[in-house]
């Protein structure tokens, strides 16, 4: 049994009538839970393991700029989180111990835009930086103590870009019916997939894209995810195993609203 208190502040500030300035604090709560220590009957089935606690500070600016035509945000982020729940595999057991052993720090930029310089017409640009690192890391390895301060967190890319394209027109004059038509270009920075920073993906980027007609009830799109064929790795297990994202896929999506 486990409980605590999640307190969250925030201010904001109209600078001017399209400018506005904001900041917040908030705490982080993840709950405690049992763990299996290993597979010997002759230790404790189960063992707790203790709440992981975050602080988070954001602070930025949001603009509307050109009659509403163009909107830019931009966000600055610091998280400290105190006894990280850090999921260790133990060989050749083949289980998974999760016990706090560490602290992370996680800071970073982000930036949105997004113009509508003609009607119909739209772009969205987004964009992150993260760093996030373990301060303080030592997990168990092989009967020993290894010690990973300075480790970058798991599944977290270091940049993150999105550059999206959209039109969107009726078929014809006073038409219900709407052809939409969209591109993204999504690019990811480098990302790890084990405590030890072994297992690396490498920056890669991919275009989806996806285009069809759009009513008030029913949608139909043709779509592709991955057009160039990019090979790079979804996911992957710190034992050295890893699962490669889907490859270049075709589809249509056909949707009706019930109202």
């Amino acid at each position: 049994h486990y409980n605590a208190v999640s307190p969250k502040i925030g201010f904001n500030y109209g600078a001017s009538k399209n400018t506005n300035l904001f900041a917040t604090y908030s705490r982080g709560f993840r709950t405690g839970g049992l763990t299996q220590l290993s597979s010997d009957p002759s230790q404790p089935p189960l063992y707790p393991y203790q709440p992981e606690y975050s602080n988070n500070i954001e602070a930025g600016i949001k603009n509307t700029l050109f009659k509403d035509k163009l909107r830019l945000n931009i966000t600055l982020f610091l998280s400290r989180i105190n006894d990280a729940q850090v999921p260790t595999l133990v060989l050749p057991d083949a289980i998974t111990v999760t016990r706090n052993t560490g602290k992370l720090t996680s800071k970073g930029a982000e930036l949105e835009l997004s113009a509508t310089p003609v009607k119909g017409f739209r772009v969205d640009y987004n964009f992150g930086y993260t760093h996030a690192a373990y301060t303080s890391l030592k997990i168990a390895q092989n009967g020993e103590t290894a010690n990973l301060d300075g480790k970058r967190q798991i599944f977290t890319p270091d940049l993150t870009s999105m550059l999206a394209i959209q039109y969107t027109c009726p078929i014809a004059d006073g038409s219900p019916i709407q052809f939409v038509a969209r591109a993204e270009w999504m690019h990811f920075g480098t990302q790890y997939f084990d405590l030890a920073n072994t297992i690396q993906q490498s920056p890669y980027s991919v275009i989806n894209t996806r285009f069809g007609l759009s009513s008030a009830k029913t949608d139909i799109f043709i779509w592709s995810r991955n057009i160039g064929n990019k090979k790079y790795i979804a996911y992957a297990y710190d034992f050295g195993a890893i699962h490669l994202a889907d490859p270049q896929t075709f589809g249509v999506t056909l949707q009706y609203r019930f109202k």
